[in-house]
């Protein structure tokens, strides 16, 4: 009987581990664009990583998994089959997420949480001319188009505004990741 219920437990984790990721296992794509962007100096990275809902409202061009522009306005990577799929993989995907520093080992980032970031002491202390770091936000990379595309959220601040949100789209090709287009945030831009 004992040997049932450790199996019964086990199978679960056997099933689960044995799920393909929705996410990348490393981080390559965005690695690539950050060497792209040449960030020759210490910059923050805010450690909590942006919703998934950005990068889908941004690729979208609205809210929802309705798209309302029309085809005209649309950009040619915006397939409605493949964002379908995509919208309903990664919409439910909240559970708040945060960088780790062994992410990105290879640049000069500081890691802070958006408490401190955007806390009056650091506010204070970049104010007072100790400091005057841009501040870089990343999503976590997402699947598109049965993994053709990667899709990701980036965007390069001032502490005190500035800066332009976007989402990055990257291919694969000839073992290296390519940037095909950059999606300026219609909000902010």
């Amino acid at each position: 009987m004992k040997h049932i219920k450790k199996v019964a437990l086990l199978i679960p984790f056997f099933i689960l581990s044995c799920n393909s990721s929705k996410y990348l296992a490393s981080y390559e794509p965005i690695k690539t664009f950050l060497i792209s962007q040449k960030l020759n100096k210490t910059y923050i990275l805010q450690q909590e990583k942006i919703s998934n809902k950005q990068v889908l409202r941004i690729f979208n061009g609205s809210e929802g998994s309705n798209h309302l522009l029309p085809q005209t306005d649309t950009h040619a990577y915006f397939n409605l089959k493949h964002w379908k799929k995509m919208y309903l993989e990664y919409k439910n995907d909240t559970l708040p997420q945060e960088w780790k520093k062994s992410d990105f080992n290879d640049f000069k980032f500081l890691h802070e949480s958006k408490k401190v970031l955007f806390g009056e002491a650091f506010t204070q202390k970049i104010a007072m001319g100790t400091g005057n770091y841009e501040i870089i936000f990343l999503s976590e990379p997402l699947y598109y188009w049965k993994k053709k595309y990667v899709l990701f959220y980036y965007q390069k601040a001032f502490l005190f505004g500035g800066g332009n949100a976007r989402i990055v789209i990257m291919k694969r090709k000839k073992n290296h990741w390519k940037v095909e287009k950059e999606i300026g945030d219609y909000i902010y831009n």
